[in-house]
């Protein structure tokens, strides 16, 4: 009964892994094909495209190479509202020279001493001032190119965010479920030996049948909870490729997870973070920019819902932050525990070694070291997932609470 509660223990956080995403056939990295793109360095650029999957390089790998993004900067690239104005501010460009012309050689030809009310004169004027609003006019369109520009790139940056954001909680995952099946393992052989024991004492008439089997049960849910957690593990691995563009046939490395130190912890401010998720957050920023109508009530209106929205940012920040202390807490508690059980554990090294404890019961004194070395491990993780959405929150990216 021990030991299915443990298996619990062991699976309960890393079974939730999405399922194993279809494959876009895109370019990803390690495609020669691929150029540098801009403002990326050349020592960046052979790091993301090594088989290796680090955690500080997701949000560089989602933007390039993730396929939805890129199919979507792609669509962006030839989006028609901006293809629109992008050619009537040409057609602009290219008529305002020939306005100009024109206007040169009728002053060469004198244009401007005719009387103000001669028919030529008039249409003279007419072009100069027709000239001078199409100038206007492309000064706009050129506004309008830039605005349009910049929400696209916003949107573009909003999109990796999300993905990225989305992405280090897989890898937290998985690195999880890497963490639990050394525990797994151990408690595959333990539970094997206990079964050869049992069976030996049922043998020399010392143990039931029914004991036998319970023996045989936990052998079978030990190997069966192993396998269903490289199952985990093997889909994580491949949502976390094709996320990050790698072809199906090529999977990589999966990096660790980066320590946090307790400095960095403790440095963690509260009150300067929530301005910075306030002024980041998407939301927020699309509900400043909406328009108001332009009267008093619409105003109003826009104002009190930004003034909601902002307020549940606000609280959102505060659970987070809670959520990373608590999660500091809990990890310290683990520490301590694995403190004791290597003092147990070295205990038991000597005993086993002097002929005084059996296999089976020092196997499942190394399953206790190790269930407190995978707790430990397992808090890190849940602290460390508890900073890196804390942190996606500073950026703009609240991470919902059910993924």
């Amino acid at each position: 009964m021990k030991k299915n509660r443990l298996l619990s223990i062991c699976l309960a956080g890393v079974l939730t892994a999405s399922p194993v995403l279809t494959s876009y056939g895109a370019l990803g990295p390690g495609d020669a094909l691929r150029t540098i793109p801009e403002g990326v360095s050349e020592e960046t650029w052979g790091r993301l495209n090594d088989q290796t999957i680090e955690f500080d390089e997701l949000y560089d790998l989602v933007r390039y190479f993730n396929p939805d993004l890129l199919s979507n900067t792609e669509l962006n690239v030839g989006n028609d509202s901006l293809d629109g104005v992008q050619t009537m501010y040409t057609e602009m460009r290219l008529k305002i020279p020939e306005l100009n012309k024109q206007i040169r050689d009728l002053k060469d030809a004198g244009i401007e001493s005719l009387p103000k009310d001669n028919e030529d004169y008039l249409e003279y004027v007419e072009l100069v001032m027709s000239a001078k609003g199409l100038e206007e006019s492309a000064k706009v369109k050129k506004k309008d190119i830039k605005g349009i520009k910049k929400g696209v790139n916003i949107g573009i940056e909003q999109m990796a965010k999300n993905y990225a954001a989305m992405v280090s909680q897989m890898m937290i995952g998985y690195d999880s479920v890497q963490s639990s099946r050394n525990l797994l393992k151990k408690m595959v052989e333990s539970s094997q030996a206990a079964y050869e024991a049992q069976n030996l004492r049922f043998q020399q008439g010392m143990a039931t049948e029914a004991e036998v089997l319970a023996a045989n049960k936990e052998v079978l849910a030990a190997s069966s909870a192993l396998q269903q957690l490289d199952h985990t593990g093997e889909s994580l691995k491949n949502s976390l490729a094709l996320m990050t563009g790698y072809p199906a046939d090529g999977l990589p490395q999966i990096g660790s997870i980066p320590q946090v130190d307790a400095a960095s912890l403790i440095a963690l401010d509260l009150e300067g973070d929530m301005q910075k998720a306030i002024n980041n957050n998407y939301g927020l920023i699309g509900q400043r920019q909406a328009k108001s109508g332009g009267t008093t009530t619409g105003v109003n209106t826009k104002e009190a819902q930004l003034s909601q929205a902002t307020q549940e940012v606000s609280v959102q920040m505060q659970s987070l932050y809670q959520a990373v202390m608590q999660a500091k807490a809990a990890y310290d508690a683990s520490c301590t525990s694995y403190e004791k059980a290597v003092l147990i554990n070295g205990k038991s090294d000597r005993a086993f070694q002097l002929g005084m404890m059996s296999r089976v019961a020092y196997l499942q004194s190394q399953m206790a070291l190790l269930q407190a070395e995978g707790g430990k491990q397992s808090a890190y993780n849940s602290l460390y997932q508890a900073y890196d959405t804390y942190q996606w929150a500073v950026k703009g990216i609240i991470i919902p609470s059910d993924r």
